[in-house]
């Protein structure tokens, strides 16, 4: 995976990583995706693919993202990243 532009390198790679290898399990498409990517209308992913991903992100990380309040204001790749760093944070910490 490259990182082509400043936006895309701000965002923790591993993380990121992570959720491409995610979206490409559910979608069964490969795909780089960026910070700015809108999760419904860029990756085209609903309601469904969405409860698959972030369910597969719990595993993936052992962090609670379905019952997380700030989950539900997602909008950009970069959210969720952002949120999955947070959690995976606080679990090292407590």
């Amino acid at each position: 995976m490259t990182l082509p532009d400043s936006t895309r390198a701000s965002a923790n790679p591993e993380t990121l990583t992570a959720l491409e290898e995610v979206y490409a399990q559910v979608k069964r498409v490969q795909r780089d995706l960026r910070p700015t990517d809108r999760i419904i209308q860029d990756l085209e992913i609903d309601s469904l693919a969405t409860l698959e991903i972030l369910l597969a992100l719990e595993e993936r990380f052992g962090v609670a993202l379905v019952d997380n309040p700030k989950a539900a204001t997602i909008t950009t790749v970069g959210d969720l990243v952002g949120l999955l760093d947070e959690l995976r944070a606080d679990a090292t910490t407590t």
